[in-house]
């Protein structure tokens, strides 16, 4: 399925636009931690498919190409799960597993510049773009040193034992471990403009816009739910969700919103943006996130 940004409740399937056809990924037989991505895959008389418009060349005796919209990759530079990565450069795999630079656009028939001293051996933290879909490779070891839903549950019951508060309501706000269908009364909500926690007010709201100014430092901005990042395979590291993505509200840790507001996702032929991992909402503004502030042990 292709993916589609925001949230997916209500959104209608429609036929993806991604090629069945479009990569295959080989683990060796011997030693099972090493997987490498190629370009294209086997049609029904297992011959490589590619399309008409793809791009073809021969080097040698050997044949090699690349789809018509290309595979794209980037691997993490450093430890992905360590806290300390950064994202690395978008690279091209052909059919043949060779490396590439970018094309000048997505379907653009000369090919770029081949990079010979990387790979296409997949890391953790390995992105693959699929020109409709971006998948995250995360190897079995690296998730081993990642959180688990359980620690991430665990840490929204931090938060909530410290009983924040709404300034205005004075009611106590209760982070939800996941987007429910209809906000209940004790729903967090966040000032995007300066990070203030609160409750669901009329106050301060303009009433011809969306924008509402913040009692706490009367900061005026857009004011969204706040929820629980609760996919383990996205966090970068363990410490305490104390940033929120904007403008979608999905808290994460402090490493984790930064390094993934510093990933800029494949988006149309040429283009690039930064997305929320958790529900693919493109970030708004700069630098994507806010630090959040709660009121809260109180007692």
């Amino acid at each position: 399925m292709d993916t589609l940004p925001g949230d997916k409740k209500d959104a209608k399937i429609v036929q993806s636009t991604i090629s069945r056809f479009a990569c295959r990924i080989l683990v060796d037989r011997v030693d099972g931690n090493k997987a490498r991505i190629y370009a294209a895959g086997f049609d029904s008389s297992r011959n490589i498919f590619l399309g008409e418009k793809a791009t073809k060349w021969q080097d040698n005796v050997e044949i090699d190409g690349l789809t018509t919209n290309g595979v794209l990759i980037m691997h993490p530079k450093g430890d992905f799960c360590g806290g300390n990565a950064d994202c690395g450069q978008w690279r091209e795999t052909s059919v043949g597993g060779d490396v590439f630079s970018l094309r000048e656009c997505r379907s653009a028939q000369q090919k770029g510049q081949q990079i010979y001293d990387e790979t296409n051996v997949l890391q953790d933290g390995t992105l693959i773009d699929l020109c409709g879909a971006t998948l995250l490779w995360r190897s079995a070891e690296g998730l081993r040193h990642s959180p688990t839903k359980k620690d991430l549950e665990k840490l929204v019951d931090e938060i909530n034992a410290g009983r924040p508060q709404c300034p205005v309501g004075l009611n106590t706000l209760v982070i939800p471990r996941k987007v429910s269908l209809g906000d209940h009364v004790n729903q967090p909500y966040v000032y995007l403009n300066c990070g203030h926690v609160q409750g669901q007010h009329g106050w301060g709201q303009d009433k011809n816009t969306n924008a509402r100014r913040c009692p706490m430092c009367l900061e005026v901005g857009p004011v969204v739910t706040l929820c629980m990042g609760v996919e383990p395979a996205f966090y970068v590291d363990s410490g305490p969700p104390t940033y929120a993505f904007n403008p979608c509200g999905h808290m994460a840790t402090e490493k984790t919103v930064k390094y993934w507001a510093n990933v800029d996702i494949p988006h149309g032929t040429n283009g690039f943006q930064s997305v929320c991992p958790f529900c693919a909402t493109p970030l708004v503004g700069s630098p994507g996130y806010i630090k959040l502030i709660f009121q809260d042990n109180l007692d």
